[in-house]
């Protein structure tokens, strides 16, 4: 369970490996805030508030305006911080662990994706939000969040160990993480695609839509489909999040990682219901979509730890060796 391991005696790598936990750790942050404010941009109606890209209506300072302001801050996050802490994380890597495979190929994944994901912004706004555009968007957000995840663990943690054939092997909760990770991943696309269709406020009551748990119409339908799918999902990810608690020879950080993201999901269920309930209030719809992201983020990083060297349980003291009795022993002589 220890970092990654100095390759010399110099003092250097151990500093480099401080520098990049750091760096990894920061950018984590700062793409996860940057996350959280396309959300914000979305359920403000703020998309089109700069309806010009990479300036805002022609000029290098947005109007004071609320969209337009909502709007260019997240571009300058985006540009001005985020792209930055990553362009810098990847170099750290090149230049101190361009040998370690776990960290230069997400890590130059993770470069690819910045650029794409800034040429999908530029579509999305030049093309006037279409839906699909829209969730595609989000979609590589949330992917790039996890690449980073995938990068600050390994920092931590050291190289993960993703060979299933071997005589330890993954138990239930490594397998079951994975797939959970993946579900939690599509439900969150899913969400992104109720909203980019327009039916976030086809069903005005919960858990059921309308009264009735059988949707009616194609957008009470897409609604509906993302509460089953929440529903399913849900029971998977808690299931496995009981395993990563209950056994107590786990690592801490296995069972600290799953208590958080039980607790995180159990909070989404509510400030969901609650959402509709206030007929879709903007700080709580806001809310909703920020806690989504770290819902993910954090299955994400939980998966990843699951996968860690030693992750299966914490390491044992080893019991004693007796030594065999001499003839005299037990007799009293």
């Amino acid at each position: 369970m220890a970092a990654m391991e100095n390759s010399d005696q110099t003092g250097l790598p151990d500093r480099s490996l401080k520098l990049l936990q750091g760096m990894s750790l920061v950018t984590v942050i700062f793409v996860f805030a940057l996350v959280l404010l396309g959300g914000i941009v979305r359920v403000t109606g703020s998309g089109l508030g700069c309806p010009d890209w990479p300036l805002c209506h022609g000029k290098l300072l947005p109007p004071l305006e609320l969209t337009a302001i909502i709007e260019y801050t997240h571009r300058i996050v985006a540009s001005g911080l985020v792209a930055p802490l990553i362009l810098a994380t990847c170099a750290v890597v090149w230049f101190t662990r361009r040998h370690e495979r776990w960290l230069v190929i997400p890590v130059s994944v993770a470069v690819v994706m910045l650029v794409l994901q800034g040429l999908l912004g530029a579509i999305t706004v030049l093309t006037e939000l279409p839906g699909a555009i829209v969730a595609a968007h989000l979609a590589l957000g949330e992917a790039l969040l996890a690449c980073l995840v995938l990068v600050a663990v390994v920092a931590f943690k050291g190289p993960l160990n993703v060979k299933f054939n071997t005589a330890v092997g993954p138990d239930s909760f490594q397998k079951l993480m994975l797939i959970s990770g993946l579900g939690v991943y599509l439900l969150v696309m899913s969400g992104s695609w109720v909203t980019a269709i327009g039916a976030t406020a086809a069903c005005i009551t919960w858990p059921f839509c309308d009264g009735s748990p059988l949707p009616n119409s194609q957008l009470t339908m897409i609604h509906m489909g993302h509460r089953y799918v929440a529903l399913i999902i849900g029971v998977l990810l808690l299931y496995t999040l009981h395993l990563g608690i209950q056994n107590k020879q786990r690592p801490r950080e296995i069972r600290l990682f799953s208590m958080i993201v039980a607790a995180l999901f159990m909070a989404q269920v509510v400030v969901g219901a609650v959402t509709i309930w206030s007929g879709f209030a903007i700080g709580l719809t806001a809310l909703h979509l920020a806690m989504a992201t770290a819902v993910w983020g954090t299955t994400a990083a939980l998966a990843m730890l699951s996968l860690s060297r030693g992750a299966l349980y914490a390491p044992q003291a080893a019991a004693p060796i007796k030594s065999p009795k001499s003839p005299a022993e037990g007799t009293g002589v």
